[in-house]
């Protein structure tokens, strides 16, 4: 069973961002956006109504935590939901139904075939906040426990980094 990783390159996520645009396919980038600059489970995500989204700069989210909403993402909200009434879900489909996870993950697959882009899916959009949250922050404590693992190794081998725990602490304290 091949491993689905996180996507390291921010290159990669410019390139799949330029293609998701390039198709046309703005729910999918909205999706993908939330996911990998949120961590949030795609499940969260889909239960999102046009009046919890349209024109806020913050989205609350469940266990306490608030989220920016970029520009970007405020760009793609108002397209998707042009149409759309306000107690409307964001993520449906033209006939209103929700679109399904299969769905985003087809073209995802699509996507990074078209860019020679692989070992992921739409399980690597989570991965991949979490290994850039971990670049950025070094905070394995929040990781752990935003995604309800149990070890910080669990957490570590989820956004698939490398680094020996003990190697951190090699300098000591100067008290």
């Amino acid at each position: 069973m091949i491993k689905v990783l996180p996507i390291k390159n921010l290159d990669d996520i410019e390139r799949i961002k330029a293609k998701y645009r390039e198709k046309e396919m703005y729910l999918d980038l909205l999706m993908f956006l939330l996911v990998i600059n949120t961590g949030l489970k795609m499940s969260v995500i889909y239960d999102l109504k046009v009046n919890q989204i349209k024109g806020k700069k913050y989205i609350p989210i469940a266990k306490g935590i608030t989220f920016l909403l970029t520009n970007e993402m405020n760009e793609l909200v108002n397209i998707v939901t042009k149409d759309k009434e306000a107690t409307d879900f964001v993520f449906t489909r033209r006939n209103k139904d929700k679109a399904s996870r299969y769905t985003y993950y087809v073209n995802f697959k699509d996507v990074c075939a078209e860019l020679n882009i692989y070992n992921t899916s739409v399980d690597s959009w989570r991965r991949t906040f979490g290994f850039h949250y971990f670049q950025k922050y070094h905070d394995l404590f929040f990781l752990q426990w935003y995604f309800n693992q149990n070890t910080a190794e669990q957490a570590m081998d989820y956004i698939d980094v490398k680094e020996p725990m003990c190697a951190r602490f090699k300098q000591g304290l100067e008290l």
